[in-house]
């Protein structure tokens, strides 16, 4: 029988590059499966004005946005998107796209009022959207679907 190699300040550091390799590939991993999580940038508000057929005021910040299902558009595509308009321009936002005044339903978890826009249709889309009000702007969470 033969007995195993003795060990080596060589074969040690061999192993040591090995393991610092299989480290390095593994974070890497980690952080594109992060990265590609993230997503790429939001939309302009004038890209989602244009896929949801709505009015949007002017000023309005787009936190997120769906778009690929409506892209190119068809009938009964739907799009989604979370924007951020003002308190004060809320009202027209309301006025412009001829929705019904919307509901609130209670309070976040955060003390902020939220609630919902009835469900309607327009010529183009139907509707429907979640608010949550903050002292200085209206989040609205909007589904829509394309007729």
């Amino acid at each position: 029988m033969v007995s195993p190699p003795a060990p080596t300040v060589r074969r040690a550091l061999s192993a040591a590059a090995w393991l610092l390799v299989v480290l390095a590939g593994l974070i890497a991993a980690v952080w594109g499966v992060a990265w590609a999580l993230e997503g790429g940038p939001q939309p302009s508000a004038d890209a989602v004005e244009e896929a949801v057929h709505l009015d949007l005021p002017e000023g309005t910040e787009v936190v997120d946005a769906d778009l690929s299902q409506a892209q190119p558009p068809m009938p009964g595509d739907r799009a989604e998107a979370t924007v951020r308009i003002e308190s004060d321009a809320f009202g027209a936002f309301i006025a412009d796209n001829g929705m019904d005044a919307p509901l609130l339903a209670g309070v976040t978890p955060a003390g902020t009022a939220s609630g919902v826009i009835p469900a309607g249709c327009t010529d183009e889309v139907c509707y429907s959207a979640t608010i949550v009000v903050t002292d200085d702007a209206v989040e609205v969470d909007l589904t829509v679907t394309l007729l």
